[in-house]
């Protein structure tokens, strides 16, 4: 008996929707031609990428060609599968009554449209569209990688599936499946979309490349970008002389709300420039990672989001003990941790990495949240409403990321070069806004985070880049309940005054670290390793100012003091004492230095490796006097033999820099002119590089070079 018509299920279309090609698509190319291409078109495509990256386009892209072409397409949502699989089959020839009985559970519905598909006269192509929950397109009795559900390999070779999903996990699709990661735009392809959207008067292709750099290439950022900026302009109410109309205007609107805090007046980042429908995507997202019993997801992408958007060493940072301690985390276990990990890379919400300049594998495993991404989770209400609970467990994930790993030893530096983009983010959100209530804990592991930042940042010849975080700490430490003589704002106070010494500041370094010295004093003691640290670096000052007697009888009493206090080999004690030879090598007195030199790299050699800044320097000192005592030979081969141990990675200290300057002299007082020649003009090849033509040191050796060359 035939079924009434009204008794019937509604006709669904799976045409593609190619209304929705609004504009041309830039950028993919090469993926479409990837996939296109007549070797590989057939077989099972996956387009996998993270929400708003503009998979859903690039298969309407590639159904039109596949249409233009001569193949019959079909474009099924996967969150009307039965609807649309329904129609498909229909209009490939099953009748009426074998489509009742397959959708009736008679027989299988899937086997009967692959039937109608393999036998398929016409070359053909299949687009599964949305498919972020995988498991629907497999068989209801196992797994889809088996290859019996919706999704299948087409036996036939003009037959082609496409399917679009947030979901890039390898083993999910099947070794049948290739997958074909939809990256955001580059910089010139991101430009034509916002041109093709906002038009000519938003601005210049440079303008547009800019702001499509900013937006991290991801397209439906872009569209809403763009969108924005033609509604704006094509308006006509007047909306203030404040009113974003360009992309210069709308980059800087985006720049700013990304580095402000969170607790800035501004109005929120998608509500003022149009990008609600990435807040959107992002929800789909998180909802996505709840439904496969990933709840933790949401959390762990916030703290990310506390970080810095630089890549993040996940091993080293998200250390699942200390997650499991907050109750943001309660519960969580390694095991879980790696689930939720891969859950979010497979969405693409986060890409991983391997770092080839970092040998340590934990610090070199690093994984990247893209930057609207990142922005969106900074700021959304249940990070600002939780922002003391959020603060707590960043700071104690990274304070335990910086165990074993001291700023001061070169061999670390590689490691501390991927953390400190995120200590010096977390810092600065937490302590440099003066408008919240600090947890002393907190503050506690936030002024030690400052204080190794700071440190690392000096010791690499960076001393500007320590003193723009540490004064705002040290000015604003009334905030966090903290007055200038704490110890750890002490601390704070004493690297502020190393800051001043290495920017080449000795008078205001004497001034800072005179005032420490005697706060340290009165609060620790004179002879307290820190009180004594804090005179060595007045020394420092002193010898700075050339005052040399004065600093040899301070450094006299601290070498005697910190052989009583750390012991005569102590790290520490034997920088004092290189100090000390500095200064009595600067009177003239170079025998009496030189034999102290010896006695220093004797315990350096034992204890330490050749390849340490400090040991440098002490053999460089070391030739100075055989210099002044015009032992040029010796001088040489002492400095050839020192600029031998320097790794390739720190060949652009300065120390080595000023070892390179101390040879081309020691070569043109022994007659060796061409030599001398040769060694000055690398040198001002590499300070012109590293400090540009105009700074001092470069100005030096241009000077002392031009003389060589004209004979002076």
């Amino acid at each position: 008996m035939r079924r009434p018509a009204y008794d019937r299920p509604s006709r669904v279309s799976v045409d593609p929707p190619l209304g929705r090609l609004d504009s041309p698509l830039h950028g993919r190319d090469d993926l479409i031609d990837e996939i296109m291409q007549p070797a590989d078109a057939g077989g099972v495509h996956i387009l996998c990428g993270m929400g708003g990256s503009g998979k859903s386009h690039v298969a309407l892209e590639i159904a039109r060609q596949a249409r233009a072409d001569g193949r019959t397409v079909w474009w099924v949502q996967a969150g009307r599968l039965n609807s649309g699989m329904r129609e498909v089959v229909s209009q490939l020839g099953a009748s009426e009554s074998q489509v009742d009985q397959a959708w009736a559970g008679m027989i299988s519905a899937t086997d009967l449209v692959w039937r109608y598909l393999n036998q398929a006269q016409q070359p053909w192509l299949l687009i599964f569209d949305s498919a972020d929950e995988p498991g629907t397109l497999g068989p209801t009795d196992g797994v889809l990688a088996d290859g019996t559900g919706w999704l299948r390999r087409p036996e036939a070779e003009d037959g082609m599936v496409l399917v679009t999903t947030r979901d890039g996990n390898r083993s999910t699709w099947g070794t049948w499946s290739t997958l074909h990661q939809v990256r955001p735009l580059d910089g010139d392809a991101g430009a034509q979309v916002l041109i093709d959207r906002a038009g000519a008067q938003a601005g210049d292709l440079d303008d547009a490349r800019e702001l499509a750099r900013e937006l991290g290439g991801l397209p439906l950022a872009l569209r809403a970008a763009g969108n924005y900026l033609r509604s704006v302009n094509a308006s006509p109410v007047w909306r203030g002389t404040s009113t974003i109309t360009t992309f210069a205007d709308y980059r800087t609107a985006v720049e700013r709300r990304f580095r402000s805090p969170r607790d800035a007046a501004d109005v929120d980042l998608d509500e003022s420039l149009g990008l609600e429908i990435v807040r959107e995507v992002d929800d789909l997202s998180l909802d996505l990672l709840a439904r496969r019993q990933l709840q933790q997801s949401r959390p762990l992408l916030n703290v990310l989001a506390c970080l810095s958007v630089s890549p993040v060493p996940y091993e080293v940072v998200l250390k699942p003990a200390i997650l499991a301690g907050s109750p943001l985390f309660e519960g969580l276990t390694a095991r879980q941790r790696v689930k939720v990990l891969e859950g979010i890379g497979d969405l693409a919400l986060v890409d991983f990495d391997v770092r080839e300049d970092v040998t340590d594998p934990a610090f070199a495993h690093v994984l990247s949240l893209h930057p609207l991404v990142h922005a969106m989770f900074r700021d959304r209400d249940e990070v600002r409403e939780q922002i003391a609970e959020y603060h707590g467990v960043v700071m104690k994930l990274l304070l335990a990321a910086t165990e074993g790993q001291s700023p001061d030893d070169s061999a670390a530096w590689s490691n501390w070069d991927v953390l400190v983009p995120h200590l010096v983010e977390a810092v600065r959100e937490y302590l440099v806004p003066q408008r919240q209530k600090h947890d002393p804990e907190t503050v506690r592991r936030a002024l030690e985070l400052t204080r190794l930042t700071a440190r690392y940042l000096i010791a690499i010849g960076l001393p500007g880049s320590a003193f723009d975080i540490l004064d705002p700490i040290v000015r604003g430490c009334a905030a966090y309940d903290h007055d200038l003589d704490r110890p750890q704002v002490l601390a704070l106070r004493h690297e502020l005054g190393r800051t001043f010494l290495e920017r080449n500041q000795p008078e205001m370094a004497d001034r800072v670290l005179r005032d420490v010295i005697a706060d340290r004093t009165r609060v620790l003691g004179s002879d307290d390793p820190d009180t004594l640290a804090s005179r060595h670096k007045l020394t420092k000052a002193i010898m700075a100012q050339r005052q040399w007697p004065e600093a040899e009888v301070e450094l006299r009493q601290i070498v005697a003091a910190e052989d009583q206090v750390r012991g005569p080999e102590h790290w520490d004690t034997m920088i004092v004492r290189h100090s000390l030879a500095l200064a009595v090598l600067a009177q003239h007195r170079a025998p009496e230095a030189e034999e102290m030199l010896h006695a220093i790299l004797e315990v350096r050699y034992r204890l330490w490796p050749l390849n340490q800044p400090e040991t440098w320097q002490a053999r460089h000192t070391l030739a100075r006097c055989m210099q002044e005592q015009n032992r040029l030979a010796e001088a040489e081969a002492e400095l050839h033999a020192t600029l031998a141990t320097v790794e390739p990675r720190h060949a652009d200290r300065s120390e080595v820099l000023t070892i390179r300057a101390t040879l081309a002299v020691v070569l043109l007082l022994d007659g060796q002119v061409d030599a001398a020649i040769e060694v000055y003009e690398r040198l001002l090849a590499d300070r012109r590089r590293l400090l540009g033509a105009t700074h001092l040191d470069t100005l030096q050796v241009a000077n002392a070079l031009r003389r060589l060359r004209d004979g002076d």
